[in-house]
């Protein structure tokens, strides 16, 4: 799946919503560039639809009369009726919506049409490509019909852009490639059409149900992709590997964590990644003895100054960078590792001094042939125009591999937005926060594409909260399909495996959940 979605170079963002009242803009050319509004939204309250649908709602309007228009990238989780015209059967719903409310439409009416339009535009000008995603679920006969609709004429006529005869299902995302109508200022409706019944005593239907509604954009070009199919060095990870990789404390069981590598080795779908701190160094080498292709990373809790997370920014950066790397080295030499982690979440460094530092650390490791993993932000950190700062440590990394064939990468982590919410459910701001780091950065520096990151901790909720094995399986999934539109991101380490302690905190210990995940990656990656 990875190597298909490579072919095009998505780098698809779920941000916020941008809004401006302003008139109808008129086709960009296709090389300009959306900039997202930071006007609040407006408050604009559902409008039910006339019995029958027979008046089309008209745009939404500002107090000066002209339209307002949304900009990608957009998103809208339906925790309120705001910016919706319903009719027919359609209301909102919190009893059974995939996360808080969502819209329902009752099936149990036979022979009618219930349509859901939103009032404002959206403004899909400048844009490369699109993608409308949207969670549903729904128990309907092969009677009734799903539509998606598009108006490029301000709700006058529609097109049908999307059709589903009959539906049953449970919740799973749904996505419309929308690429045909860029350069357009459009409208958008669901509308969901039931026949008769097809027996007398037929049972009635449930009825049709939509949640968390995003629209995706691409940042590349089609020739800034042409060009980077067209080099000889590849973008991302072999295609075989897992996106999911294993985070080891002190404390983990070797016997089950080997075991799941041989199993996706011998599968033919390697582990991707391991990740393991101090005390994990004999599990380390012995995945890689049994899986070659899996990438171990490794970060030593101490050093010569004992317990230290960060380097001492009271040094000038290139001194410390000398002494860091001395210290570490003795610990470092433990483990054969592809990478090495050079800190951990060290946030109240200035970014100068951190670029300084992590360029002269890059020099120092790649004369002793070792690749480095930078930064490690914790989850929600830097601030988004801090990242494009650090546009010269890509720029060094890209000219100065650590071994032949590879770059120093960087490592990023990601938690759940709340305690108890599943880190591929967590929006844009924390769970897929690389997204909005990249867009910056890649629009300054195309080729940072190529550094790989990996997220070396990526965890469900706060990294504390114990879900279920299923959940957690449900999140590595999701998880990888988000990710797989992410080129430049080469794995991710799942957090946690390994015992809770009066060092390590009172993290999750997910070994029992090892087996069940190695039979979701063997069906998800059997399934490609």
């Amino acid at each position: 799946m990875r190597a298909k979605l490579l072919s095009s170079l998505f780098i698809l963002l779920l941000l916020g919503v941008g809004v401006t009242a302003i008139h109808l803009p008129p086709t960009l050319a296709q090389g300009d560039s959306p900039v997202a509004a930071l006007t609040p939204t407006p408050v604009v309250m559902a409008i039910p639809g006339p019995a029958g649908n027979q008046l089309p709602p008209a745009p939404l309007a500002n107090l000066d009369g002209s339209p307002v228009v949304m900009h990608l990238p957009f998103s809208d989780t339906f925790n309120s009726e705001q910016g919706w015209f319903y009719d027919g059967q359609w209301r909102l719903d919190s009893q059974s919506a995939y996360d808080g409310t969502g819209w329902f439409m009752d099936g149990t009416r036979r022979n009618s049409t219930s349509t859901l339009t939103y009032l404002p535009y959206i403004d899909l000008t400048g844009i490369f490509s699109t993608q409308l995603t949207y969670r549903q679920k729904g128990l309907l006969p092969e009677t009734d019909f799903i539509a998606v609709d598009l108006s490029l004429d301000g709700g006058l006529t529609w097109i049908m852009v999307d059709q589903q005869i009959g539906l049953d299902q449970d919740w799973a995302m749904h996505a419309v490639d929308l690429t045909e109508y860029r350069g357009q200022v459009i409208r958008l409706r669901f509308r969901v059409s039931t026949g008769q019944q097809l027996v007398f005593d037929q049972p009635e239907t449930g009825g049709y149900w939509i949640d968390d509604l995003n629209i995706l954009y691409a940042t590349f070009s089609v020739a800034m992709i042409a060009e980077a199919e067209a080099a000889e060095a590849p973008i991302g990870p072999p295609a075989n590997l897992t996106e999911m990789g294993l985070h080891l404390i002190v404390g983990a069981q070797k016997s089950p964590v080997v075991d799941l590598a041989t199993r996706l080795e011998e599968a033919g779908h390697p582990l991707g990644t391991v990740k393991g701190t101090s005390g994990t160094e004999d599990i380390l080498n012995a995945v890689k003895e049994a899986s070659p292709e899996t990438t171990i990373v490794y970060r030593s809790l101490v050093n010569g100054d004992g317990r230290q997370d960060c380097p001492n920014v009271w040094h000038a950066p290139d001194v410390e960078a000398q002494r860091w790397l001395d210290e570490l080295a003795p610990y470092w030499a433990k483990v054969n590792a592809d990478y090495y982690e050079l800190m951990n979440e060290c946030n109240t460094i200035p970014i100068d001094w951190l670029v300084s530092f992590s360029i002269e650390s890059m020099r120092i490791a790649g004369e002793r042939g070792q690749c480095l993993l930078l930064f490690s932000f914790t989850t929600g950190q830097p601030e988004v125009s801090a990242f494009a700062q650090l546009a010269p440590v890509y720029q060094y990394a890209l000219n100065h591999p650590c071994q032949p064939g590879r770059m120093h990468g960087v490592a990023l982590h990601a938690y759940g937005v709340q305690p108890t919410t599943l880190v591929s459910e967590s929006g844009i701001y924390l769970g897929l926060r690389h997204r909005l780091f990249y867009t910056a950065l890649l629009a300054q520096l195309p080729d940072a594409i190529r550094v790989p990151v990996y997220l070396t901790e990526v965890g469900a909720g706060d990294g504390r909260h114990q879900f279920s094995c299923q959940d957690i399986a449900r999140d590595v999934t999701q998880y990888t399909q988000e990710l797989e539109y992410d080129p430049y991101i080469w794995g991710f380490h799942l957090w946690n495996i390994g015992p809770p302690g009066t060092q390590t905190g009172d993290w999750v210990d997910l070994t029992v959940c090892l087996p069940l995940l190695g039979d979701t990656l063997l069906s998800y990656y059997g399934a490609q």
